[in-house]
C-alpha cells in the first residue's frame, strides 16, 4: 500500500502518536545542554525528531528492521547527550553516565507520577520506544498491508499516554490522530490507495469523527453511553473504582461523580478520613512517611475527645484504605494495620460487599487551648511538615505576607483562621469543578495570583492553605477522604465520587493535628467544631468594593460633550424600526414576569418551597454562569446552600441554621417548626446586600432556568427508563439453561 494518500494519513497519525509522548513531561529541565532551554519545547522537539527518524526507517523497504536498532540508539544519544565521543574511553564514560541516568529515572518513575521534569534518563527510556513503535506501525501498513494493526498500535499508545497525565494537553493529539486514523482506513480500502475512497466512504468517515467527538454532548447520552468509554483522559469504566490515598481527588470529581463508593452508618455525620499527604513537589502531594517516623501526636492527652462508631460497606470500589471519622482507635478488620499518621490500611484490598466497623476518636479542643499552643514544634515535625519545594512560586510568600498585614493574627491558630477566611470569603476565590490548569507546575501561581483565574476545587484550596501555613512556619499536611455523603435514611449516608474531598490539618503543640477546610461552601461537621467553631473574622472592605450599575454610571463618557449631545439628538429624531418599539414594550413585561413567577412558586410556603426559593435567590445574586458551582446532584442541601452563600460573600451562620432546620424536617423523626423562622433570618441577611444587587437578582431568571432544566432532566430520565422497560419487554434477553 504505497499510495500517496495512504502514506499521508499514515504519517499524520504516527506524528500525532509520537508527539503525544511530550505530555509526559513538564516543569524545568534537569540539564541545560539539550536541544533547547525550554522544557516543553525540548520535549516536543525531541519527540518530533524521534518520530521523523522512525517514519524514515519504517519506510526503508527490506532494510527497515535492520535499521531500527542502530537508528534508535544513535538518535537517542544525539538528542540527549549531543555528539558521541570519538574514543573508547569517551564511550565508556558515556555508557556509565547513561546507566546512572537510567537508574535515577527509574527512581523518579517509582516515587512520582507523570508529568515529570525532563531528565536525561527518562528520555533514554522513552525515545527508543517512540522510534520502535512508530517504525513498526509504519511497516505494518506499507509492507504488511495491515492498516488496522497500525491504527490499533498508535491508538492504544495515545490512550495510555492520556491516562498517565491527567493534566490538559492530550486533546489536540487525540483529535489529529482520530481524523488521520479514520482517513487512513478509508483510503486503504482501495488497493494501494490510488483511486481513493468514494464520496460515500468520505461522508461516512466524516460522520464517524463527528459522532465520536460529539457523543458525550448528544441528547440522552447519559442514558446510553458511559463517559469513561469515550473520554480518553479516563480510559476504562468507573464501574469498580480504586480508592487510594495517592490518587487525585479530581479524577473522581471529573469522571465518577455519580458512582456510589461507600455506605456509612453512624450516629452523627463526620468527615471520612482516608489518609494524609506530607510532601509537595511543586505539582502534587504524596505520602512519604515510614513506620516508626515521628509525625507528632495525633491527639494530645490533655485534649477532650468524643468516641463515635461507624459501619462501612464497600460498594463500587476496591481499596486498601480503612475509612473512618477522624482518628480510628479500633476496627473489626483483623488484618488492618495503623500508619504513623493515624490512618489504617489492609494488605488485601477490600472488595465490593465488604463491611467493617470502626471506632473513631474526635478531638474537641477549645479556642483557648489552640491559641495557647505556641510554636514549640518537635524537630521531626518541623523537618517534615514545613517542607516547601525549591520552585515554590513567589506568590505564596507574597499572599502570606498580605494576609498577615490584613488580619494581624496574634497566634499560629489565628494565622490559620485568617488563611482559611481569606481563601473562603475575602480573596474572591470561586469553587469550580471545571477549572482547567493547562500547566500543572504553574497551577498554584495561576490560582493565587491577583490576575489569575482564582477558580478551582478542593485540591487547589487545600494545597494553597497548606503551603501558606508552612510559609508562616505552621506545620501542615493535606488530608484525603470524603465528606459525609448523601443521607438516604436517618443515620445512613452514601458516599459517591462527588463527595471525595481534600482538606488540611495543622499541628499545634499540646493539641495535635487539627482540621481546617478552606474550600468555599464546605464546612466541617458540627461534631468536629463543637468546642472551637470558626470565628467570625471581620471581612476587610478595602478590596471588595462592588462593581455595579451605580459604579458604572460614575465613569466618564468616552465621547466628547458635543459628540455625545449629537448622538442623543440623532437617537431621538431618527426613525426607529417597529421591532425596537416592540422590544421597548415587551422588556418591562418580561422583567415584571420574572419576580412575579418567583413569588407564585413560593405561595404554598412548604419547607421545600422555602428551600428552593432561598437557593434560587442566592443563585440569582451570582454573576452569570457562577451558579453552576452548586449543580452537582451529590451535594447535600446543607452543602449546596452554603456553597451559594459563600460565593455570594454572605455570612454563613443564618444559612447554616436554615440548612439544619430543613435537614431536620427531611430526616428527623420528630421535626420542629423552625424552617419558617430560619428562612426569615436568612432573608434578612440577604436584605443587607446593596439595593442594586437585590434589584438585579429579582429580575434575574437564572434560578427559574435552573428549575426548568432540572425538571426537564428528571422527565428525560423517566422517559428513558420507560423506553428501556418497553424495549426489554418487547425484546427479552434469553437466559442460558442451568447445567444439571
Amino acid at each position: 500500500m504505497a499510495g500517496w494518500r495512504v502514506r499521508f494519513w499514515l504519517y499524520a497519525a504516527a506524528l500525532a502518536a509520537g508527539l503525544a509522548f511530550s505530555v509526559v513531561f513538564t516543569g524545568d529541565m534537569a540539564v541545560p545542554d539539550g536541544l533547547t532551554t525550554d522544557a516543553a519545547g525540548k520535549a516536543f522537539a525531541t519527540m518530533l525528531g524521534a518520530t521523523l527518524v522512525a517514519l524514515a526507517v519504517g519506510s526503508a523497504g527490506a532494510y527497515r528492521f535492520i535499521l531500527i536498532p542502530p537508528a534508535a540508539v544513535l538518535y537517542t544519544v544525539l538528542a540527549v547527550y549531543g555528539w558521541p565521543p570519538y574514543s573508547l574511553s569517551g564511550w565508556r564514560d558515556l555508557l556509565l553516565e547513561i546507566g546512572n541516568d537510567v537508574y535515577a529515572a527509574g527512581e523518579v518513575m517509582y516515587a512520582q507520577t507523570a508529568p515529570y521534569d525532563i531528565e536525561p534518563g527518562l528520555l533514554v527510556l522513552l525515545v527508543p520506544l517512540v522510534v520502535v513503535l512508530v517504525a513498526f506501525s509504519t511497516s505494518m501498513t506499507l509492507y504488511e498491508g495491515s492498516p488496522v494493526v497500525s491504527v490499533v498500535m498508535l491508538g492504544v499508545t495515545v490512550a495510555v499516554l492520556s491516562t498517565s497525565n491527567f493534566e490538559a494537553g492530550i486533546g489536540p493529539y487525540f483529535f489529529f490522530f482520530l481524523v488521520s486514523a479514520v482517513a487512513l482506513l478509508l483510503n486503504a480500502g482501495s488497493r494501494g490507495g490510488a483511486g481513493g475512497p468514494g464520496r460515500l466512504a468520505v461522508a461516512a468517515g466524516a460522520v464517524l469523527v463527528l459522532v465520536i467527538l460529539l457523543l458525550p454532548r448528544l441528547p440522552y447520552s447519559d442514558l446510553t453511553v458511559a463517559p469513561g468509554l469515550v473520554d480518553w483522559r479516563n480510559v476504562g469504566n468507573w464501574g469498580n473504582t480504586r480508592l487510594d490515598v495517592q490518587a487525585d481527588v479530581g479524577d473522581y470529581l471529573d469522571g465518577g461523580r455519580d458512582l456510589a463508593l461507600l455506605r456509612v452508618q453512624t450516629s452523627e455525620p463526620l468527615r471520612w478520613r482516608g489518609g494524609t499527604l506530607d510532601y509537595f513537589d511543586g505539582v502534587r502531594w504524596s505520602d512519604t512517611t515510614e513506620p516508626g517516623d515521628d509525625v507528632g501526636e495525633e491527639i494530645s492527652s490533655g485534649v477532650p475527645t468524643r468516641y463515635v462508631q461507624q459501619r462501612f460497606e464497600v460498594l463500587n470500589a476496591r481499596t486498601e484504605l480503612v475509612f473512618g471519622g477522624y482518628k480510628i482507635v479500633g476496627t473489626s478488620l483483623e488484618d488492618a494495620e495503623q500508619n504513623v499518621d493515624g490512618s489504617w490500611r489492609v494488605d488485601a484490598p477490600l472488595e465490593r460487599g465488604t463491611t467493617y466497623r470502626v471506632v473513631t476518636q474526635v478531638p474537641q479542643p477549645t479556642p483557648r487551648q489552640l491559641r495557647a499552643a505556641g510554636e514549640a514544634y518537635p524537630a521531626a515535625v518541623r523537618e517534615r511538615f514545613l517542607q516547601l519545594p525549591e520552585n515554590v512560586p513567589e506568590v505564596v510568600s507574597e499572599t502570606a505576607q498580605m494576609i498577615d498585614r490584613r488580619y494581624n493574627p496574634a497566634t499560629p491558630y489565628d494565622s490559620a483562621r485568617a488563611i482559611e477566611q481569606y481563601l473562603r470569603f475575602d480573596g474572591g476565590f470561586i469553587y469550580n469543578l471545571d477549572a482547567d490548569f493547562r500547566r500543572a507546575d504553574r497551577a498554584l501561581e495561576d490560582f493565587l495570583s491577583e490576575d489569575g483565574a482564582r477558580e478551582g476545587f478542593c485540591t487547589q484550596f487545600a494545597t494553597s492553605m497548606a503551603l501558606l501555613a508552612r510559609d508562616r512556619g505552621i506545620p501542615s499536611r493535606v488530608v484525603y477522604g470524603a465528606t459525609q455523603g448523601r443521607q438516604t435514611e436517618p443515620g445512613e449516608y452514601v458516599v459517591t465520587g462527588a463527595n471525595m474531598h481534600t482538606w488540611v490539618e495543622l499541628y499545634f503543640p499540646g493539641v495535635g493535628w487539627y482540621p481546617f477546610d478552606p474550600t468555599p461552601g464546605f464546612m466541617l461537621p458540627f461534631a468536629m467544631e463543637r468546642n472551637a467553631p470558626r470565628p467570625e473574622i471581620p471581612i476587610s472592605q478595602q478590596d471588595l468594593t462592588p462593581q455595579g450599575p451605580d459604579d458604572l454610571q460614575e465613569q466618564p463618557s468616552e465621547l466628547p460633550a458635543d459628540q455625545e449631545d449629537g448622538a442623543r439628538d440623532a437617537g431621538t429624531t431618527g426613525e426607529r424600526p417597529a421591532g425596537i418599539w416592540t422590544l421597548l414594550f415587551a422588556a418591562p413585561l418580561v422583567l415584571l414576569a420574572v419576580p412575579a413567577l418567583k413569588r407564585v412558586l413560593l405561595t404554598r410556603g412548604r419547607p421545600q418551597d422555602l428551600y428552593r426559593d432561598l437557593t434560587g435567590r442566592l443563585r440569582d445574586h451570582l454573576p452569570p454562569g457562577h451558579g453552576s458551582i452548586a449543580d452537582s446532584y451529590a451535594l447535600t442541601p446543607t452543602e449546596r446552600i452554603l456553597i451559594l452563600a459563600g460565593a455570594s460573600g454572605l455570612d454563613e451562620k443564618p444559612f447554616r441554621e436554615f440548612a439544619r432546620a430543613y435537614s431536620d424536617h427531611l430526616y428527623a423523626p420528630n421535626p420542629g417548626n423552625d424552617v419558617g423562622r430560619a428562612y426569615r433570618a436568612a432573608r434578612r441577611e440577604l436584605d443587607r446586600l446593596p439595593r442594586w444587587r437585590r434589584v438585579l437578582a429579582a429580575i434575574n431568571p437564572a434560578s427559574l432556568a435552573y428549575r426548568a432544566r432540572k425538571g426537564l432532566g428528571v422527565a428525560k430520565k423517566g422517559f428513558g427508563k420507560r423506553l428501556r422497560g418497553k424495549l426489554r419487554g418487547r425484546f427479552p434477553r434469553g437466559r442460558p439453561e442451568k447445567r444439571r
